[in-house]
């Protein structure tokens, strides 16, 4: 393996590793990392930041729907902070989506070599490029659209898949996310107006 390719894998893997023990930190000292991020959220100085990182986190690798970060100017009711939130929001997906792309681009080879050894992974990798292939950037923008869809799945798939980025190119690919982002913020804003108006 080329040195640049080691570099960034060791580099995913810290920013994995670091994400992971101040998960386990907060855990095991009993913080709640949702209600921090509450309480943050009066300023928006330290909340915007912190937006954007657990943007760039739930793109790759918490398992966590980013509306939850979106709730708090919903429940203030600051549509100007929502706004604003939503673009960092979109900005931190799109940049963590990027490094996905990347890690695709660099472990794609390797992922297709240990498949050979195994005919069931084989036919798991064939299936997700056949998926990738049919569905291209529609089919992304799609499952990153969905309101409480994870979006770690989709973009390991269509980076990982993606037959060395001869089906998917890194800009388009970065376009589809921030632009799915937006439309799910939207989603997300009539949602809750349509909640509050027959509920609220």
């Amino acid at each position: 393996m080329e040195a640049p390719r080691k570099r960034f894998l060791w580099l995913m893997v810290a920013i994995i590793l670091i994400g992971i023990a101040i998960g386990l930190y907060a855990w095991i000292a009993g913080i709640d990392l949702m209600g921090v991020l509450q309480d943050f959220f009066a300023n928006p100085y330290v909340y915007l930041p912190l937006l954007f990182l657990y943007s760039f986190l739930v793109a790759i690798i918490l398992p966590i729907p980013i509306e939850l970060a979106l709730l708090w100017p919903l429940l203030a009711n600051d549509m100007v902070l929502y706004s604003v939130a939503t673009v960092v929001m979109a900005l931190g997906k799109t940049t963590g989506a990027w490094a996905v792309f990347h890690l695709g681009l660099r472990i794609e080879d390797d992922i297709r070599k240990w498949s050979k050894r195994f005919k069931f992974a084989e036919t798991f990798v064939e299936w997700c490029t056949i998926f990738v292939r049919k569905t291209k950037y529609i089919g992304l923008f799609i499952l990153l659209s969905i309101p409480l869809m994870t979006d770690t799945v989709p973009l390991y798939i269509y980076s990982l898949f993606n037959e060395d980025g001869k089906i998917l190119n890194m800009r388009l690919f970065g376009a589809v996310n921030f632009f799915a982002a937006i439309l799910r913020s939207l989603i997300l804003f009539g949602l809750w107006n349509i909640g509050i108006n027959l509920f609220g």
